[in-house]
């Protein structure tokens, strides 16, 4: 007799905290590689029958301090699944879009503090980046935040090594674990892209970038000229 091992689901947290509803975009980019994404797409195009593609089951969890629905940009509501408090640390991978980070809640710090010792992928967009290390989860890190921002983040934050970069990846806090940070909106799509790339099946991450329109194509984590100083913006992150 056989046993079959159930597949595994992959648990994937967002944080929800006054943040730009842009950064976040990078989701879909996940969803769209989950089963029933998956399956509504060959389901709807004929011709995606012919490619076989693997299945991954997922799990969304939409994290913020209440159950209460939970401002975004421009003005809209979600309506979280958990709070800081009762939301499982050990998941596969945590997004994170940017708020202020001078106002963020002791709640999540603590959440991120603990999460990072048990959630293999932690994947920031924009000011997120600023967010993380305010809980010091990036001490002794590289990372990046909003380019206009950088500067602010190199004073409040000097304990981490911040970069001119699209995007930055580092180790984790246990063995396999990284820190993917990005800038701006834009440059989190392309981050996600490349995680996406680099952790599931190419031909399904091809489809789902395809059906958003997204290019699956040659990225640089470098920006292509110098950021103007007049468009650095100072933000005392306490």
């Amino acid at each position: 007799m056989t046993t079959t091992t159930p597949k595994k689901t992959l648990r994937i947290g967002i944080l929800y905290e006054e943040v730009q509803m842009a950064d976040l975009v990078g989701i879909d980019i996940i969803g769209n590689c989950s089963s029933r994404v998956v399956d509504m797409m060959t389901a709807l195009i004929p011709s995606a029958t012919t490619v076989q593609f693997p299945s991954i089951d997922m799990e969304f969890l939409y994290i913020a301090s209440t159950l209460e629905p939970t401002w975004t940009t421009p003005k809209m509501f979600v309506r979280p699944t958990h709070t800081y408090d009762n939301a499982p640390r050990d998941l596969d991978i945590i997004l994170i879009g940017g708020p202020n980070p001078a106002t963020v809640p002791e709640a999540s710090l603590k959440f991120l503090r603990e999460a990072s010792r048990l959630t293999k992928t932690i994947l920031t967009t924009c000011t997120g980046g600023m967010w993380l290390a305010k809980s010091g989860v990036l001490d002794g890190r590289k990372a990046t935040t909003n380019r206009m921002l950088l500067g602010s983040a190199k004073s409040s934050m000097p304990n981490v090594e911040w970069l001119d970069q699209r995007w930055v990846v580092d180790k984790g806090h246990f063995d396999g674990a990284e820190l993917w940070t990005a800038g701006g909106a834009g440059c989190g799509i392309d981050m996600v892209i490349e995680y996406a790339l680099k952790t599931f099946d190419q031909a399904l991450v091809g489809m789902a970038c395809t059906s958003l329109e997204f290019e699956v194509k040659e990225r640089s984590q470098n920006y292509a000229g110098p950021l103007a100083t007049a468009l650095q913006v100072n933000l005392e992150v306490v």
